[in-house]
């Protein structure tokens, strides 16, 4: 890729995948059934029926999105705020979530008690601070129990174009197990399209609980949109937010080079350097 040879550098992408996908059990139908189940849970009715429910605290940003989506970028900014402490990927929503299934017959006292939790351990890892980000992208798909546990904490959802963000994933090995779709272009495609299917379900029956950033404005008109984010987030302006790569948080993810620069327009439509290779995947799922 670095010496322009795109087709060969796509093969050598392409047998990694490959190679890598043989080794990891993974069905995207189960996937389909997952987030099926999801959209039946957290309905409309629900939220009705539950609208006092969870913990007050609002400390929380969570940011969300597909993988590669900028979400390490947009913590990098709001962490680099002096107020924020920035906590990288937590599990702790997914654990949480997944040891109480029975949300049907779970009530407000219920939820409470799940959102002093997860606050109690975040105060521990951010020394008390007084407002935290937790940058797990897959929360996405529990926008619904977050809304739920703490009903005030705050929700940035990171878009990026389909394309640019589908190849980019393709281009990277992910050590979670959420991301086992990552490793063969057609499976990636399915799962972003269930992807964009419950964020319209939250946005459907959560409205005006999450502010969207798109990577791509984020990028092109860098100065006005963080400064739209910081006011999203309740934070008073400041300048560091604009100096995000001389944050010296750790970064733990395959963003980290990306995140120690200044920000550059080279990420944008870079997929159409494999458009060759690309296009049959992109064109038949527009």
């Amino acid at each position: 890729e670095d010496t322009k040879d795109f087709d060969k550098s796509y093969e050598y992408y392409k047998t990694a995948n490959l190679l890598h996908r043989k080794q990891i059990n993974f069905s995207i139908k189960n996937e389909e059934i997952n987030f099926n189940e999801i959209k039946k849970i957290y309905t409309e009715d629900l939220f009705n029926k539950l609208k006092k429910s969870g913990c007050n605290d609002a400390r929380v940003i969570f940011i969300v999105g597909m993988p590669r989506s900028g979400t390490t970028l947009i913590e990098q900014i709001i962490s680099n705020h002096p107020k924020v402490f920035g906590c990288d990927e937590l599990d702790d929503i997914p654990i949480l979530q997944s040891s109480n299934k029975d949300i049907l017959n779970m009530n407000n006292d219920n939820f409470k008690v799940l959102g002093q939790k997860y606050i109690d351990s975040i105060k521990k890892i951010s020394n008390n601070s007084e407002v935290v980000t937790d940058k797990l992208p897959i929360n996405f798909k529990w926008l619904g129990f977050i809304k739920l546990i703490l009903p005030n904490s705050k929700i940035i959802h990171c878009r990026r174009n389909f394309e640019d963000n589908c190849f980019s994933i393709y281009k990277n090995y992910f050590s979670s197990p959420d991301i086992n779709f990552a490793y063969d272009m057609e499976e990636i495609i399915k799962f972003y399209k269930l992807y964009t299917n419950i964020m319209d379900h939250w946005h459907k029956v959560t409205p005006g609980f999450f502010y969207e950033v798109r990577y791509e404005k984020i990028i092109k008109d860098s100065h006005s949109e963080i400064k739209k984010l910081i006011k999203e987030c309740g934070l008073s302006w400041d300048e560091s937010c604009l100096e995000y790569h001389k944050n010296k948080k750790p970064i733990r993810t395959a963003s980290d080079a990306q995140a120690r620069e200044k920000i550059y327009s080279s990420s944008i439509d870079s997929w159409r350097n494999y458009e060759n290779n690309l296009k049959k995947f992109f064109n038949k799922n527009k």
